[in-house]
């Protein structure tokens, strides 16, 4: 179900219409035009640079030019992330090739994000996610609290396919790198502040100085609210609000040949739980032949029992981390050391009705160590290489009840997770065009995982402990010719491992399960080319992913979760990346990917829950097209970004429900943004998701209980951007 809907509840700046924002972008045309004439002497003097930024990366441990890196990698710059509009982890997949980041069901704090067609749509801890999360080279090993906001970051690396042999914890379905803002000692001073409809309202102010010869300091603060965007028709109000407040500070130092850094942050998540609206109406319940459970057929309206203020998504994280770097001449060795810790409250109306058909309570409390220490080559001969050791320790404790129809048994659950790898790459420089890559990763896991069920009597239903570990090598192959300066052609081979765990949601003993490993066979050729005298990049890649056991999960008819194992599954597809200086004034850019997924190899007995069926969260196509003018005057520069993204069909559930299916939408956005000369201030206007599409970014079909409900993407919004550079 795609709609475009008027917004409901909206009051102040929240009552202005597209024609107010056409009224003000004419406005900024009329701007521009006066702009252009008084600054046409300016840009006959002027002798701008019209080839594309050189991007440098570290994805592989060091830094290298983008084009010449042999991986499928999306590079996001800090001024990307402002003109792009990507505040948050899943604005960006507005940007990446066959990405999936949605809010997970329920939360607003936790992300499900998939690539390439697989992921974790589970946030319990006893799931593991298949695409990694670093923050600086910290591991983030559990969907809630991912949802991450782009504070202080200068990059981000999306690394797509298995990520094995040179990360710390193993990453089969790939990698997001986060590159936040390091102490280097120059001075700044900014301020920011944002005001939207909804009652928009965010702050964030960041410092950076020199405290004493060779000791620097960052330091950054934010706060960030948003009132809700769904109508609660049972209490009143609106739901679906959003209230966060952070800080993060850094301050580094050298101790002889040692550059030390040690950073810290703190994040505090008032926001309530994610409310989904029923789905059935009318047109629905005659198609499907079920029972109307949204009789005013409105998205935007939603019914709970929970009395207001019951529901519940307190989400209280924060860490530091020590990162030492020691030069040797010929090598670098590198360590991390980080602590963190995770308290999530969570109380939610799942079922989006005004019954208790299943409601949701549970309190985690997370905990985690690591330390990686990596020997990294700097000279400048034929073989260069990086070896590694990580250990990760964690801990998750958590009550958690369901209530299905009625009060439910509290199930106490525990795990403690112990990881250790070691890992190595090496690139030897065959001749001047080609180059043999080689990786070797060695991980053992091992989980200690216990449920203690207690009745709504006091009295205890079952207990259940489990103690398992799990050792798997994974390696990588790859050749890549530089065929000439531009072009760079690459071909890889490599596997990707994903522990075994237990189904951390069984209601009884007979649900509860043990999962084999995920494991997958990744094969890949691409190329990279910069062409037009360095005017344009065009980077192609084909890839095929062999998966087995593919570890999924699923409700049954009665609202029973099942964390599994499912059949083997084959994926393959093309991803494409292109962006284009067509003046030195404006540039344009484009991606494609395409997914062709199915599952293989499942028994006769499994036949009719696999055969002929696309795996969940893979739409088959996704492209995105993006454009940037800019125009210099006398006193500054004007930006007009805009962007479009199209997705296409994908379903939300291992049972393909055609109820709940996400149909293919596009979203538009667009900027207009005036720096003054100088970059003392700025200011945008901005507006996202124009068009006002409505679409499900996750759902819900059990037929047993009478549920079928979805949780919906944020309506329209626009505002105006404001931020001070005080030095």
């Amino acid at each position: 179900m795609n709609q475009s809907l008027n917004q409901p509840g909206q009051t102040s700046l929240g009552k202005f219409s597209v024609m107010h924002v056409a009224v003000a972008l004419a406005v900024s045309a009329l701007v521009i035009d006066s702009a252009t004439a008084q600054s046409a002497a300016a840009k006959a003097e002027a002798k701008a640079d019209d080839k594309l930024e050189n991007i440098v990366v570290t994805a592989q441990r060091r830094e290298e030019e983008l084009q010449k890196v042999p991986v499928a990698i999306t590079t996001l710059s800090a001024k990307d992330l402002e003109q792009k509009q990507i505040r948050r982890l899943d604005d960006m997949k507005f940007e990446v090739p066959n990405i999936v980041v949605e809010p997970a069901t329920g939360t607003s704090s936790a992300a499900k994000i998939f690539m390439r067609g697989v992921g974790t749509d589970e946030s319990l801890f006893s799931a593991d996610p298949s695409v990694a999360i670093y923050i600086d080279d910290v591991y983030m090993p559990r969907m809630t609290g991912a949802l991450l906001d782009m504070f202080d970051v200068t990059r981000i690396e999306v690394l797509r396919g298995p990520q094995g042999t040179l990360y710390g914890r193993n990453a089969p379905g790939g990698a997001i790198r986060y590159v936040t803002a390091k102490p280097t000692g120059a001075e700044k001073f900014d301020v920011e502040g944002r005001v939207g409809n909804f009652h928009r309202l965010d702050v964030r102010a960041s410092v950076s100085t020199k405290l004493s010869e060779g000791v620097d300091a960052t330091f950054g603060v934010m706060s960030k609210a948003r009132d809700g965007y769904l109508k609660d028709i049972t209490n009143g109000g609106m739901v679906n609000d959003e209230q966060i407040y952070g800080a993060r500070g850094s301050i580094g130092f050298n101790m002889g040949s040692t550059r030390v850094t040690v950073a810290g942050d703190i994040l505090r998540q008032r926001s309530g739980p994610q409310y989904a609206s029923s789905v059935i109406d009318a047109a629905a319940a005659a198609r499907f032949n079920r029972p109307i459970n949204n009789a005013d057929g409105n998205l935007l309206t939603i019914e709970t029992n929970l009395p207001p203020g019951a529901g519940r998504n307190d989400l209280d994280q924060n860490g530091f981390s020590v990162v030492t770097s020691t030069d040797f001449e010929s090598v670098e060795w590198r360590n991390i050391y980080a602590y963190r810790k995770m308290d999530n409250a969570l109380a939610i109306d799942l079922d989006g009705t005004a019954q208790t058909r299943f409601h949701l309570f549970q309190d985690q409390r997370q905990s985690q160590n690591s330390l990686e220490s990596q020997l990294i080559s700097t000279g400048k001969g034929a073989l260069s290489w990086t070896a590694g050791l990580f250990a990760f320790k964690e801990q998750n404790d958590q009550p958690t009840r369901q209530d299905i129809f009625a009060p439910g048994a509290t199930n106490l659950l525990a795990q403690t997770v112990k990881a250790s790898a070691l890992y190595g790459q090496a690139d030897y420089r065959l001749s001047p065009v080609f180059k043999l890559t080689a990786g070797m990763r060695s991980s053992r896991e091992s989980k200690d995982f216990s449920i203690i069920s207690i009745r709504t009597n006091g009295t205890e239903a079952f207990r259940v402990a489990k103690s398992n570990t799990w050792t798997n090598t994974d390696w990588k192959l790859g050749l890549d010719a530089q065929l000439s300066k531009e072009i760079l052609a690459y071909a890889s081979a490599s596997t990707g491992f994903k522990s075994g765990g237990f189904n951390g949601r069984a209601g009884t003993v007979a649900q509860f399960t043990t999962l084999k490993p995920e494991t997958v066979k990744s094969y890949e050729i691409g190329f990279k080319t910069t062409l037009a005298d360095g005017k344009v990049r065009f980077n192609i890649n084909y890839f095929r992913n062999d998966y087995k056991d593919l570890q999924l999960t699923a409700f049954d008819a009665n609202g029973v979760s099942n964390l599994t194992n499912a059949a083997s599954a084959l994926i393959k597809g093309v991803e494409l990346e292109t962006v284009a200086q067509i003046t030195p004034d404006w540039q344009i850019s484009g991606h494609l990917g395409t997914l062709d997924s199915k599952y293989q190899d499942f028994s006769a007995a499994n036949a009719a829950t696999f055969a002929g069926k696309a795996l969940k969260q893979a739409p088959k196509q996704q492209w995105g097209l993006g454009t940037n003018y800019r125009i210099k005057t006398a006193n500054g520069t004007i930006n007009l970004n805009a962007g479009m993204k199209r997705v296409g069909d994908h379903y939300q559930n291992l049972a393909v429900s055609e109820l709940i299916k996400t149909q293919a939408y596009s979203l538009v956005d667009a900027r207009v943004g005036y720096d003054v000369k100088g970059g003392k201030w700025s200011v945008a206007l901005w507006g996202k998701n124009l068009g006002n599409k409505i679409y499900y970014t996750g759902a819900f079909d059990i037929a047993g209980i009478g549920m079928a409900d979805a949780y919906l993407n944020v309506p329209r919004t626009y505002g105006v951007d404001l931020r001070y550079r005080f030095k």
